[in-house]
């Protein structure tokens, strides 16, 4: 039986996980700019990868508080929500950095964007720590590796980002349907 917001699940592990393999590959071996006017195609990939990161993470987020019926209550439901604000904030500095050819912070945005969304993820994993449906070890380290395989990446780091999509991905599918779910 399919569970609603399966699909949506699908599609931002799939998301989510080209835009965590594209940012390992590019910080694993090429040669991008640390500050400054970008100056080579490194630069535009790496910054590009983001995008789908971002807009994986919210679709991941809202994919699982779907399937799970949106049991996770209020903190499922603001950690989404924030999650959904930074990311759009992030991914016009993004499009900016981009079309500026040079990284553009706008501000205390790119901050902000990175705390707050570390924030809301965990308030998604709290949310659904009380719905049981998700390991409560792969909840513990969603934030962490939010942040590690996300915003501080270096190297693979990306890599373990998606790891965690897929394992949710598979955690998800293999938990049985609840007949209150159907």
């Amino acid at each position: 039986m399919r569970r609603r917001g399966q699909g949506l699940l699908h599609v931002g592990v799939a998301v989510g996980v080209v835009g965590a393999i594209t940012e390992a590959a590019v910080l694993a071996v090429a040669t991008n700019t640390a500050d400054g006017p970008y100056r080579y195609a490194a630069d535009y990939w790496l910054t590009a990868s983001g995008l789908p990161v971002a807009v994986g993470a919210v679709l991941v987020l809202a994919g699982v508080r779907l399937v799970q019926d949106r049991r996770d209550g209020r903190l499922g439901q603001v950690g989404l929500g924030l999650v959904g604000v930074t990311m759009a904030a992030l991914c016009a500095v993004l499009l900016a950095s981009l079309f500026a050819g040079q990284d553009v912070q706008g501000g205390p945005t790119y901050v902000a964007s990175t705390a707050l969304s570390w924030v809301g993820v965990a308030l998604c994993s709290a949310g659904s720590w009380r719905v049981g449906m998700v390991p409560r070890w792969l909840l513990v380290v969603w934030p962490v590796v939010w942040a590690v395989g996300s915003f501080f990446a270096v190297s693979v780091s990306p890599l373990l980002l998606a790891a965690l999509y897929v394992t949710l991905l598979v955690v998800v599918r293999s938990s049985p349907v609840s007949p209150e779910a159907g």
